[in-house]
């Protein structure tokens, strides 16, 4: 029998982690939130710093300070891509221990998150090179035919971008769970990634459609939630716009009566960038977990630990 995935158990995980593991996912969150936060630290004191209309000269040394913390920002960057894969490798075996506990909440630094990190840039290397060549592909192909007429010039490049297009999405599909599968097994998985992933190219973009519709309706949700404290804080404390507003630092004793607002909404931002993290891994993780349950690779055993319920079992 075809081995397959449950849609329902892969949509499913990261409403079953925020439901049995709140804490868990608040503390990925608030990881991501600190590294967001200190690139934002860096960057808001030079926004308020900007010489507005205090000539060129001041401009030209405002830019050098710019171009000298880049490098900060720049690391903060990396630190930040790097938290993102800790979370990920977290989220994964957070999905996969099920019903055991962890002090770190699942975060490690090991040879797992080396791993992954390989197969996740050379999957994207891969991928792009390849994409990179059929469009430089479409373009020779396109000047060739010019010459046959503009009309059938463009229609051939149409046809052939539709094709380049679809066949992107598929390859991408095709390679997306050798991380996942690399986590899973404990090894690079380039191989099984890819054997799981043969025959399920359409329900694996559907389940990547539905994630990315999730994504929204819930970035919705909490920008609402946000905007209803600060909209409440605002006008609750009898605030008004300046009406001279010439650099922002005019804006400060506004920033500082929404202090309080602002602090109530940190716990909504953590919570949202725990659940986005589980969102975009965790779908990904069971379905992948699933097809190698069911497939006939000579893999090591996929869960050790696999005990009772988180609803994640394979089907």
């Amino acid at each position: 029998m075809k081995p397959t995935f449950s849609m329902d158990a892969a949509l499913g995980a990261p409403f079953a982690l925020i439901r049995r593991r709140p804490l868990t996912v608040l503390g990925w969150g608030i990881a991501m939130f600190a590294v967001v936060a200190a690139i934002y630290a860096v960057m808001i004191p030079l926004f308020l710093r900007l010489p507005w209309g205090e000539g060129e000269a001041m401009m030209e040394a405002y830019t050098a300070e710019v171009m000298q913390l880049q490098a900060a920002i720049n690391g903060l960057n990396i630190v930040m891509y790097l938290v993102m894969l800790v979370l990920a490798n977290a989220v994964g075996r957070a999905v996969l221990s099920q019903g055991r506990r962890d002090p770190f909440l699942f975060m490690r630094l090991s040879m797992d998150e080396v791993r992954v990190a390989v197969v996740v840039v050379a999957t994207f290397i891969g991928w792009y090179v390849a994409l990179l060549v059929l469009i430089l592909i479409g373009l020779a192909l396109g000047a060739a035919l010019w010459s046959a007429g503009q009309g059938v010039a463009i229609g051939v490049v149409v046809i052939y971008a539709v094709l380049v297009l679809i066949g992107a999405i598929v390859g991408w599909v095709r390679v997306s769970l050798m991380a996942p599968a690399t986590l899973i097994l404990g090894r690079f998985a380039f191989a099984e990634g890819w054997a799981i992933a043969r025959g399920q190219v359409l329900k694996l973009i559907g389940m990547n459609l539905l994630v990315w519709l999730i994504y929204i309706l819930s970035y919705l949700v909490f920008v609402t939630i946000v905007a209803a404290i600060l909209v409440g804080g605002f006008f609750g404390q009898g605030l008004v716009w300046p009406s001279v507003v010439d650099s922002p630092l005019d804006l400060m004793p506004l920033v500082r009566s929404m202090t309080i607002p602002f602090l109530a909404t940190l716990p909504i931002f953590a919570l949202s960038f725990g659940f986005y993290m589980s969102l975009i891994t965790a779908p990904s993780i069971v379905a992948a977990r699933q097809l190698l349950d069911g497939a006939p690779l000579p893999a090591a055993p996929v869960v050790a630990d696999a005990a009772v319920g988180d609803g994640l079992e394979p089907l």
